[in-house]
């Protein structure tokens, strides 16, 4: 018989959460190992449930999804991983290209979407929504899209300023010093040619970013 596929699940959202543990629960041919708030708290369960496949929220408190990715696999280099989130903007889109994940999915798609999805990655393939494909097309065509602009930490460093957060803030994280993350400040402004925090909204907004607020 078949082993069956070990599923981690981390989402801060606790109905979100919920969907998540109940559906996995009844799903033929997957485990539900453990279910996580915090990418803090699912490092743990990484470690005592080794998990074949991650299923993660793009932004959680703290370290977020992607981060959260990559620490895992130190702990579990085999473990594969399908992001969830409402997000569809270049900026978010090209950190989860160059993340390397196998799987992006956005959180309003139907469950049947989903088990495709979580199929595919679970198998060893890659699955990527529609949505995320369209965007990343677009991107390659574009000579000034953030992704061409911007390094993979200014990238990261913008969407915590468009959040309002300061440089301290900021620092804290994503595990910088306050005066490194001054310097991407600078350097991010420089390259949109922003001088304050209002011009680079509109810069970035003109580059192609729409927006991060929230947690989805």
């Amino acid at each position: 018989m078949k082993a069956r596929v070990k599923v981690l699940v981390v989402e801060d959202q606790g109905m979100f959460r919920a969907f998540l543990v109940e559906w996995l629960s009844g799903l033929s041919g997957y485990e539900l190992v453990g279910a996580a708030p915090s990418a803090e708290d699912a490092l743990v369960l990484v470690t005592e449930k080794q998990p074949d496949l991650l299923v993660v929220d793009l932004q959680l408190p703290g370290m977020d999804g992607l981060e959260f990715v990559r620490a895992a696999r130190q702990l579990r280099p085999q473990a594969r991983a399908l992001v969830l989130s409402s997000l569809v903007d270049p900026l978010a889109l090209t950190r989860v290209r160059e993340s390397g994940v196998e799987g992006y999915l956005e959180k309003d798609a139907p469950p049947v979407q989903l088990q495709a999805a979580l199929d595919a990655v679970a198998a060893g393939r890659r699955s990527h929504s529609t949505r995320y494909q369209e965007v990343m097309s677009r991107e390659g065509g574009r000579p000034l899209a953030i992704g061409k602009i911007l390094s993979r930490r200014e990238q990261q460093v913008l969407s915590q300023v468009l959040e309002g957060r300061t440089s301290r803030e900021i620092a804290e994280r994503i595990g910088l010093s306050a005066r490194t993350v001054e310097f991407h400040r600078a350097n991010i402004m420089g390259k949109l040619g922003a001088a304050n925090v209002t011009e680079l909204v509109v810069n970035a907004r003109l580059h192609g970013f729409t927006g991060m607020t929230g947690n989805p």
